[in-house]
């Protein structure tokens, strides 16, 4: 007892830390460098410019932020495979702002796929505010692959990403709880599912006040897909439009003020109706299948996609 009332007396005496501002480059040459000498609560302040590196947080509960904004701050991480990486327990201190983040290197390897070419979160639930993530490609999630863990992005841009299974924009995996506030996917896409947004196993995200469009996805879920009931999607206040061949695959929680643009994701030959030759489309592709023709996104071809074709029969929407 004696020793710990000791101590808060020196601490006492001696004031509250401080947080220090490390300024790079003024004081520190790159961005990572700034972040390996600053200490948790403290702030790396970047210069405008295109800063050609890529950075990992290593787990520190710290600012990483522009001086000007995303416009005029690029973090390009060239072919390293991921631009930016959380993968050390961070926590929601945690914070990225205001950059445009891009990169050649493909993503990450974990599980023997590639994602997270602009943004890998492993494990860790940091905050990235006010940024642009475009202009990646990878397997999975190419502009943002988040596995276990429960960030916060607001304000966030992501855009024109690829990839060449599922999640163009954003793949999210296993016991994740992403919260989207103020957030644009717009001409991601995916060979398979989720051209901005894919959902993977077990995962809760929320979207408020987001816009999804222009999107494209190979097979379902141009705007979103979350093909598995054992994954949940809340959408509030969110504008989906123009995402090809549909918004959404599977079922999501409507917590109001959404705008979905008319669309005709039953017509399976893309003719403008939906009619005859889309049921034979789906007759003929009865059974197990990852195709344009399993509407329900279940990897079957049955019963159920039919009913769908037959209740949206006619002219699609202009």
């Amino acid at each position: 007892m004696h020793l710990k009332l000791a101590l808060f007396g020196t601490l006492t005496l001696a004031g509250p830390l401080t947080a220090a501002t490390v300024h790079v480059p003024e004081s520190q040459p790159t961005i990572q460098a700034g972040i390996d000498i600053a200490a948790d609560g403290d702030t790396v302040s970047v210069a405008a410019g295109v800063w050609q590196e890529w950075i990992n947080f290593r787990g520190k509960r710290l600012v990483v932020e522009s001086r000007d904004g995303a416009s005029v701050t690029t973090l390009d991480g060239g072919s390293a495979p991921s631009a930016v990486v959380f993968a050390h327990g961070e926590t929601p201190e945690s914070i990225l702002r205001g950059f445009t983040v891009t990169g050649s290197g493909g993503g990450t390897e974990f599980e023997s796929l590639l994602m997270g070419t602009g943004i890998y979160i492993h494990l860790a639930s940091p905050t990235i505010e006010d940024c642009i993530i475009r202009d990646c490609t990878s397997q999975m999630g190419a502009g943002v692959s988040i596995w276990g863990g429960d960030p916060t992005f607001r304000n966030i841009m992501i855009r024109d990403n690829t990839a060449t299974l599922d999640g163009g924009g954003m793949r999210i995996h296993h016991l994740s709880q992403p919260l989207m506030e103020n957030c644009e996917f717009l001409n991601n896409s995916a060979t398979i599912h989720g051209g901005g947004l894919a959902y993977g196993n077990d995962s809760n995200g929320v979207h408020d006040g987001c816009t999804f469009e222009g999107n494209v996805a190979g097979i379902r879920g141009g705007g979103l897909s979350k093909s598995c009931d054992c994954s949940n999607a809340t959408i509030a206040n969110t504008t989906l439009c123009n995402n090809t061949p549909d918004h959404i695959l599977g079922n999501w929680d409507d917590f109001g003020g959404n705008e979905l643009c008319p669309i005709c994701a039953h017509d399976i030959n893309a003719d403008g109706i939906v009619g005859v030759d889309d049921v034979l489309a789906i007759v003929a592709a009865w059974g197990s299948c990852v195709c344009v023709e399993d509407i329900t996104g279940d990897s079957v071809v049955n019963i159920d996609d039919l009913l769908l074709v037959i209740e949206s029969w006619g002219d699609c929407p202009d």
